[in-house]
């Protein structure tokens, strides 16, 4: 699987056991909406927040490892899954991402 970073607007979220977002993508008439997994720890994201969104997309038949069961699985759905979400003020010295 291969991440994908967009800079992006939060223009909607459904809280929930899975959590949903929509972002759009800046300079572009595109969107996003892509889940976050339960218990995934993340910085608040508000309505309106601009930054960078760290993405994924996983398709039905795909396979993963799990390190919970240390067996490789495969994915029942497809999907578009939250990674990380980079506000815009925290890129510091000449746009550079500082973790």
């Amino acid at each position: 699987m291969v991440n994908n970073i967009k800079e992006v607007k939060l223009l909607a979220i459904r809280e929930g056991v899975y959590t949903c977002y929509v972002f759009q993508i800046l300079n572009k008439d595109e969107y996003i909406m892509c889940t976050k997994l339960p218990n995934w720890q993340v910085p608040t994201i508000n309505i309106g927040d601009i930054g960078y969104l760290d993405y994924q997309i996983v398709k039905a038949g795909d396979e993963y490892f799990d390190p919970k069961t240390e067996k490789h699985m495969t994915y029942l759905y497809s999907n578009i899954y939250f990674i990380n979400f980079i506000h815009k003020n925290e890129i510091l010295n000449n746009n550079e991402i500082i973790l």
